[in-house]
């Protein structure tokens, strides 16, 4: 007999076969057995996880003529020896991607009014239902609302967001779930204690699963591509990365520690490694990915902490989107393994920083402030100026400030009691302190408010401008040709 693949070889017959559906074949299984049969039933879930096969087991079931206590069909009967050789003239299985035209529905509803050879069920199956045209769905809707008691159909389909609702609300629907690493990793391990295949270790079972991604199908064909090129039934490790073009368990974990310990130069060494091993860049990441969500999962927060581990997760996976349709993915990527790894330093500048704006807050820069927030007061304190420096501590806020006898209405205005308490609660805000200490006076003698000194400032560099520009050659020779002096220069502003 010809070699069958494990995925066609491990197909399941029963409803008990079938890997992580529980939800759905009991639920199919008491349907028989209460001979409660809907006319329609829509099977949706991504690919290899058994849609097709329960659809089969459920056609053999229902027109099987000895059923079994667990909704299961005998197997002896002669409906059931004509579904096992596939001769069956009452069980159709037609492919909806290349059967989805309106003439195909057609050939179908013309067939579906004659009643079957033998028992009581004409069962059609359609597989990939979504790809059938929109026109193909409108030709079946009727025959769907209102079918021969004769005919059920079975749909199944990996996008059922495609199909119309109108063919939706006429289907019981069924969704499958995605298999577990548990329920792949016990099934593995059955086939290959049925099978005679050694593995090296339970890790290469389990790398084997996670690359499955919730497949039963998909691991299968990854465990037969690896056996194909062992040879013999004995899996290594060496033997799996190789022949699925994997990153080692053991490296990628050591690219991952670099990472988490900020070691750059260890960290490039690592992946470089790798990608001399022409280990596919998209299987480093998801193999990096892995590993930090199983350190997670772990929950050993005692050398990391669960926040800084989802913060690089997070990244990791943002990151890699992009890195990965980059026009240097390789580069790409590298650039974003040194940035995780020197997280920490990034961390401490931001830290830094925060700090060093704390530190920088100045009378100036709430001035500043303030001037967004309240334009009199800004204006007015503008006539004043501090007497002394501010004291900002633990304590609180100490302000001692001044005005000149020619700003004293601006220091009248400051002793009304709701403009004083407005002022002293947006310095609270601004120094984040909750104790302030605001004195103000008149000065005498030549105190001078900010007003005054940010005018003389003005003037002496409008004087200065005034002497350069009387200082320059054209000006003097001007001078001496008309035997004159400039009287007056007016810069404008």
């Amino acid at each position: 007999m010809s070699y069958q693949v494990l995925a066609r070889k491990w197909r399941p017959t029963t409803f008990k076969d079938v890997i992580g559906q529980e939800h759905i074949t009991r639920s199919l299984a008491n349907a028989i057995l209460r001979k409660k049969i809907g006319h329609a039933y829509l099977l949706s879930g991504t690919r290899g996880i058994g849609k097709t096969s329960v659809a089969r087991i459920f056609a053999k079931a229902l027109r099987c003529n000895n059923v079994l206590e667990d909704g299961n069909a005998c197997g002896t009967c002669s409906s059931c020896l004509e579904f096992n050789t596939g001769n069956s003239l009452n069980v159709h299985e037609i492919d909806g991607a290349s059967n989805n035209s309106v003439d195909n529905i057609r050939d179908l509803i013309g067939e579906v009014h004659f009643l079957p050879t033998s028992g009581k069920y004409r069962i059609y199956i359609i597989d990939e239902v979504h790809m059938l045209s929109t026109a193909a769905f409108n030709v079946l809707l009727k025959t769907l609302e209102e079918p021969p008691e004769h005919v059920i159909f079975i749909f199944a389909t990996t996008d059922p967001g495609k199909l119309l609702g109108t063919v939706l609300s006429r289907c019981q629907r069924f969704d499958f779930k995605m298999a577990t690493q548990a329920d792949l990793v016990n099934h593995v391990k059955k086939i290959a204690s049925a099978e005679g295949i050694e593995f090296e270790s339970i890790d290469s079972i389990e790398q084997i699963c996670r690359e499955g991604r919730g497949s039963v199908r998909d691991t299968l064909t990854l465990l037969d591509q690896v056996l194909s090129f062992a040879g013999d039934k004995l899996v290594t490790e060496e033997i799996l990365v190789t022949s699925l073009g994997l990153a080692r368990t053991t490296a990628v974990r050591g690219l991952m520690y670099a990472l988490l310990n900020g070691d750059v130069k260890d960290c490039s060494s690592k992946y470089r490694g790798l990608l001399n091993e022409n280990i596919p860049l998209k299987n480093i990441v998801y193999a990096l990915l892995d590993q930090v969500f199983e350190l997670i999962e772990r929950g050993n927060f005692n050398e990391y902490s669960r926040p800084e581990l989802f913060w690089i997760y997070e990244t990791l996976s943002k990151d890699s989107q992009w890195g990965l349709t980059s026009l240097s993915p390789e580069k790409v990527m590298e650039i974003v393994l040194q940035k995780l790894a020197l997280r920490k330093t990034f961390f401490t500048d931001k830290v830094e920083k925060t700090e060093s704006a704390v530190k920088k807050k100045t009378w100036e820069s709430f001035l500043a402030h303030l001037i967004k927030k309240s334009p009199a007061t800004a204006s007015n304190l503008e006539q004043g100026n501090l007497i002394k420096p501010i004291e900002l501590g633990e304590d609180g806020l100490i302000v001692y400030f001044g005005f000149p006898p020619s700003s004293k209405v601006f220091y009248e205005y400051l002793q009304d009691d709701e403009i004083k308490a407005n002022l002293v609660n947006f310095l609270k805000i601004y120094f984040a302190v909750s104790n302030i200490k605001f004195e103000t006076r008149l000065e005498q003698g030549k105190f001078k408010s900010k007003a005054d000194i940010r005018q003389q400032k003005t003037d002496e560099v409008i004087d200065a401008k005034k002497q350069e520009i009387l200082n320059t050659p054209i000006i003097k020779e001007a001078e001496a040709i008309f035997n004159t002096k400039v009287d007056k220069v007016f810069i404008r502003e």
